[in-house]
């Protein structure tokens, strides 16, 4: 990850360890669910006691749209996204979400999420609050386009819309969360990531 965000890392690294953490002292006690609600638990105490809250008013942006785990709001002049995360897509272990936002950053660094704290959404669901680059595009990328940079990065394509490598499993590249930026570059603003089993 991008060292020059130190404060940033150390949120998500914090946050990272605070989920394994919980889960480890849960062991096999609890059900995977048990472990959902006590690593949220976890991590509102932690917003708590480091006042890691983040108002959207103080933010100054406007709301764009919701999607399953993320409410999108755009501000300052559109140079930033912020996306409230409602940990959805992380399963029944939050950790799965912290991996796939250290693997986004590894693998789509032109586009990073940066942490910088905790909210709760419209439906007042507890979530990270993360930001990243607005990206002025051209156009949505074709699949063909999304296929060759996935293949330059070293994954093989299992469907349309799902690649892997010896590690992990990028699925949701479908062209509506990649851009085809002004630059020509591709910018892979919202695709899902897990460890491949």
């Amino acid at each position: 990850m991008d060292r020059t965000h130190s404060p940033i890392n150390s949120l998500m690294e914090q946050a990272a360890h605070i989920v394994r953490s919980q889960k480890a002292a849960a062991g096999t006690l609890e059900s995977t669910e048990g472990y959902k609600r006590g690593q949220i638990k976890e991590l509102i105490e932690f917003a708590n006691a480091n006042n890691l809250w983040i108002s959207l008013t103080n933010l100054s942006v406007e709301f764009i749209s919701k999607g399953g785990e993320n409410e999108v709001y755009t501000g300052d002049k559109d140079d930033i996204v912020v996306k409230l995360n409602n940990f959805e897509y992380a399963g029944d272990d939050l950790e799965n979400f912290f991996i796939r936002i250290t693997v986004h950053n590894k693998f789509f660094s032109n586009v990073p999420y940066q942490m910088i704290g905790f909210a709760y959404n419209s439906l007042q669901e507890f979530c990270a609050v993360l930001v990243q680059p607005y990206i002025l595009a051209e156009r949505e990328a074709t699949e063909d386009e999304i296929a060759a940079y996935m293949q330059a990065l070293g994954f093989e394509m299992d469907y349309y819309d799902e690649y892997h490598n010896s590690d992990y499993e990028v699925f949701d590249a479908v062209p509506n969360n990649v851009l085809y930026g002004i630059d020509g570059d591709l910018y892979f603003i919202d695709t899902q990531i897990r460890l491949r089993i």
